[in-house]
Order: structure tokens, then sequence, then C-alpha cells
């Protein structure tokens, strides 16, 4: 049998653009249970006859539920293969964060490129060495190998009214430019400000940690997530005994 970077690749062995398809439907169907053909394409930036095929296809092996003009959802099976991907891609992001110094805004392309090729044996050896952290540096959870995720009540930064205190949670941009300025600014996972004003209209948030102000646009509000009147809380560990993980703010420009 044929193997690729020294995994097996059989029926249980998805080609990288297969597992591509069913991350964006995870992603895509975290808030809701289904998802339409057009938004996956719209995703993934493929025309509709392109993902219409390969969502058949999938569906036929059994990692989809679909029908014809009807819209798409993961099965147990397509669900557990997601996670997998993307616990590997979450685990590798900490890694480069944390020992081989990349800044935040430089970890999706490289992640990437490894998500698809480390085995699950790799991805645990990583979990043990990085003392099982439970977020990845942009705060997103990081999935248990049997597919489980931690569910965490967040909202974003931009709903947040004047005088409450608030911890950053997790930054939902992959837009490295805005990565970048978030850090370089300190609104990074683990810290906490007070919305000392908000502007009308969408206008502007100024915010304060009591040792700088920070003014930033409602847009990059919205891009943020944030445990409200959490002031100094930290990630919680697991029942499983997993490690607080809270990133620590860096700014370097990479390896």
């Amino acid at each position: 049998m044929a193997q690729t970077n020294g995994q097996k690749k059989g029926p249980d062995r998805l080609s990288e653009s297969s597992e591509m398809y069913l991350q964006v439907i995870w992603r895509l169907t975290e808030k809701e249970r289904e998802v339409s053909v057009t938004d996956i394409a719209r995703a993934m930036g493929f025309s509709l006859s392109t993902v219409s095929e390969r969502i058949v296809r999938l569906t036929d092996a059994g990692y989809l539920h679909h029908e014809w003009r009807e819209r798409v959802s993961l099965t147990d099976k397509g669900r557990l293969v997601a996670c997998r991907v993307i616990r590997k891609r979450r685990l590798i992001e900490t890694f480069l964060f944390r020992m081989a110094g990349y800044g935040i805004h430089e970890l999706h392309e490289e992640a990437c490129k490894l998500e698809h090729v480390i085995s699950d044996r790799l991805a645990d050896a990583l979990d043990r060495m990085l003392g099982y952290p439970l977020h990845d540096p942009h705060g997103h959870s990081i999935p248990e190998r049997d597919g489980s995720v931690i569910e965490e009540p967040l909202e974003p930064l931009c709903d947040v009214e004047s005088g409450q205190t608030v911890q950053i949670a997790r930054l939902r941009s992959v837009d490295p430019d805005v990565l970048e300025y978030a850090a370089n600014i300190g609104l990074v996972p683990g810290r906490s400000f007070t919305i000392v004003e908000k502007a009308p209209l969408q206008g502007p948030l100024t915010l304060t940690d009591e040792s700088e102000r920070i003014a930033i646009s409602f847009e990059i509000a919205s891009m943020i997530d944030i445990q409200a009147g959490e002031e100094g809380k930290e990630f919680e560990e697991s029942d499983r005994g997993r490690l607080p993980s809270l990133p620590l703010l860096r700014q370097g420009t990479g390896p």
C-alpha cells in the first residue's frame, strides 16, 4: 500500500483537500448545525459545481449528511476527522508560538502546511510537551483526541458597554496584519481591560488596563471575543487535568 509522509493512505486516510473541506464545514457549523453548499463554496473560494461534486463524494464516503438541494452537516465520522486536523493545527501553532519564536500573526500559514502531514502520535507528543494546552495562541479551544471541544460562553468586545472590565479570550481574525496590530498594542488572550468609552454609531472603543489607554475601531473590536466580568481570571483547567496555557505577549517577527 502506498504511503505518504510515513502515514498509510487508505480508506480512513483522506486527501489534504478533503480534510480542508471537513475543516471548513466544521467551522461553518460551529453555531448552526447545517450549512449551505453556497456558503461552503464562498468560504473555500471554489466554484459551486466543484464544491457540489466534492460534497457528494464525502457524503457517499460517510463523512457528511446531504441530500439533493438540502443543507450540509457533518456525520460523527466527519466531525472526528475535522476535529483531529484542527487539533493538529492548533497544537502546531502553540508550538511555533511558544518554542520557535513565531509571532501570533505568522502562525496560520505555517500550520496549514503541517497539519495534514503530522501523525496523531506526533500530535499527542506535542500535546504532552506543551503541557496539554487548552487554547492555541489566538484563544481557540484545542479539541481533544476524541473530537470533543470545550464550549465557552464568549461575546464580541464590540457588544460590551462602557464601564465593564473584560478579559480577552479569542482573536477571530486570520488576517496577519490585524493579528500583528492586535499583538503590538497588547490585545492578546489573557489580558484584561476596562471599557472607558464607547463612541456611538459603531465608533471607536477606548480601553485601559490602568497602565495605558488604547483606542481601537469598532471593526477590530468585532473580531475579538471576551469573557465579560472576569478580570484576572485565567482559562480553567479541564476535567482531565490540563494545565492553563495563556499565551505570552510576543512581538517578534519570526524565527
